[in-house]
């Protein structure tokens, strides 16, 4: 075993991210070190030449990521990844460009799969930097599902789900509730004649939900069955309970369904009204989140602050706020974070126990906004770039594709830019990789502002951005047009560190259905063009090529 160490420099953080290399070439993870060097040295990576040793410092290095070669001599990668199923992300390095290997190593649970040949050092840190922030996100999501997983388990009535066989049904799911009321075990219903069977046939033959009242064991049992997408809910409750629990579980359970079936928010706070009722009879409520909670009048009586668009709690208390749309205020607060989520407005009256009897509803509707919360952000993780918050390659490919497929039936044209920063590894070298970063952000920024709502701005990497101009009748027009909008993102220097900092770009453009209706044709023409733009000393290069037939 080999191990290459970098120990973090001047300023670095004081956690630093953790890699380990697992690469049978001394050189290949030397060459991988000196390139992550050069990006962040708060990096500390461990190398191992053998899938058996790589294995040994999971345990012992705790790494945030793995670097993974595919051909190993003692084994393959996808062979490491099915016998040790490491539990951090795992970006698999191959010099083939096999399919195959990309569809099972992804199914054993790499995050991504990278090619040796072109991997700049820039790409890779930001390839990492996102697998583990991604890693993180989905570890959030997983304790959200367990909490939910309590929640329905900690529940007086019973809940289950099963789903139609050939033969029969068979149980999927049932907490600890139903397993105590119903005498049944996960897997194949075996009694046909108990009131779940019943009631499974009845929902089943009607396809609406269906309620059911039965003896079992020594019990009066009223049954729900509520049909889904691949199978049914069945709640299960014994009759000589309360009518209001009965009311409040049944009232719990609608919300939670709908909110996994993925139902419209409105539905979700619907449900969400009828829980509060049910807790407590002849008391309306409802949920403000997101821009209603930004325009709520009484906000300011909760002690929150607005900080970069984001509302901080401050362990904002429940408070009862009089006068019109007032009434009880309840705060529902991130537990991971110091997040206002969104409030319970309660209409009741001042003397009432609301905050104590709706403790349950609020900790139901905080786990269901985190939930959304995390969703939304793997969502953005996977479709923006992370650093300047703008498009990422896939999105700009996904629409360049969906516009040139409606292009020939159009009379305009579109138009495909790359645009390079001319010069960015000198202010890398005066101003740090925070200085480039903060560049980086601000041309993107000033990117946005120059072109129109109908354009795309994306980032793909480094110093590079892609530009997508749709609907342009006027082809005559577009140099000139394009000159105007660089002047606005170039014409004023750029402030680092104090310091004024002019910058130049190169932009190379190809036209279509002018020059071609391929993507990839489109994207090599403005890239030559670019280049054509940066050897003629930067500025604005417009292709007239057509591609070579291929």
């Amino acid at each position: 075993m080999a191990a290459l160490r970098m120990d973090t420099g001047p300023g670095s953080a004081r956690d630093p991210l953790r890699i380990l290399i697992i690469d049978d070439s001394p050189e290949d993870a030397g060459h991988y070190v000196h390139q992550l060097a050069q990006i962040n040295r708060g990096i500390c990576c461990h190398h191992a030449e053998l899938g058996e040793v790589g294995a040994r410092l999971l345990d012992e290095f705790q790494p945030d990521c793995v670097l993974l070669d595919y051909y190993l001599p003692d084994m393959t990668g996808l062979e490491f990844l099915e016998q040790y199923r490491p539990q951090v992300p795992v970006l698999v390095i191959t010099g083939s460009a096999e399919q195959t290997v990309a569809a099972h190593v992804m199914r054993a649970g790499a995050s991504r799969l990278l090619y040796k040949g072109g991997l700049p050092g820039g790409l890779l840190h930001e390839q990492i930097l996102e697998c583990v922030h991604e890693h993180a996100l989905r570890g959030q999501l997983a304790l959200q599902r367990q909490r939910m997983q309590a929640v329905l388990d900690s529940t007086g009535h019973g809940l289950l789900f099963a789903r139609p066989e050939v033969a029969g049904w068979t149980v999927d799911f049932l907490n600890p509730a139903a397993r105590e009321l119903l005498g049944v075990q996960g897997g194949p219903l075996e009694d046909a004649s108990s009131p779940l069977s019943a009631v499974l046939h009845l929902a089943r033959q009607n396809r609406v939900p269906t309620n059911l009242t039965a003896k079992h064991a020594g019990r009066t049992l009223a049954l729900e069955c509520a049909p889904g997408a691949d199978g049914f809910t069945v709640t299960v409750r014994d009759a000589s309970l309360e009518r209001r629990r009965e009311q409040v579980d049944r009232a719990r359970h609608r919300v939670l369904h709908r909110f996994v079936e993925s139902r419209a928010h409105p539905e979700v706070l619907r449900d969400l009204q009828d829980l509060i009722e049910a807790t407590l009879p002849g008391v309306r409520g409802h949920l403000l989140t997101g821009p209603h909670l930004l325009r709520w009048p009484h906000l300011g009586a909760l002690d929150v602050r607005v900080d970069h668009s984001v509302l901080r709690s401050g362990d904002a208390p429940a408070r009862f706020v009089p006068g019109p749309e007032g009434g009880w205020a309840l705060p529902v607060t991130a537990t991971d974070e110091d997040a206002l989520l969104g409030v319970l407005v309660i209409e009741g009256p001042a003397d009432l126990d609301v905050p104590g009897a709706l403790q349950d509803v609020v900790g139901l509707t905080t786990l269901l906004l985190m939930h959304t919360r995390d969703q939304q952000r793997l969502q953005f993780q996977a479709w923006r770039d992370p650093l300047t918050g703008l498009p990422n390659r896939s999105v700009f490919m996904d629409q360049l594709q969906r516009e040139l497929h409606g292009l020939p039936r159009s009379r305009s044209s579109l138009a495909v830019g790359i645009l390079d920063l001319d010069g960015f590894k000198g202010v890398n070298d005066t101003f740090g990789h925070a200085g480039g970063d903060a560049l980086l952000i601000e041309v993107g920024r000033r990117l946005n502002l120059a072109f129109r709502a109908s354009d795309l701005v994306a980032r793909v990497g480094g110093d590079e951005f892609t530009l997508l101009l749709t609907d342009w009748l006027d082809p005559g027009t577009l140099e000139a047009d394009l000159h105007g909008r660089l002047r606005q993102v170039l014409g004023a220097p750029f402030e680092l560190e104090g310091t004024p900092v002019p910058i130049r770009a190169s932009l190379g453009v190809a036209v279509a259905p002018r020059q071609s209706l391929s993507p990839d044709g489109l994207l090599h023409l403005a890239d030559r063009a670019m280049y054509r733009a940066k050897r003629a000393g930067g500025g604005l290069h417009v292709s007239t090529e057509v591609p070579l037939p291929t």
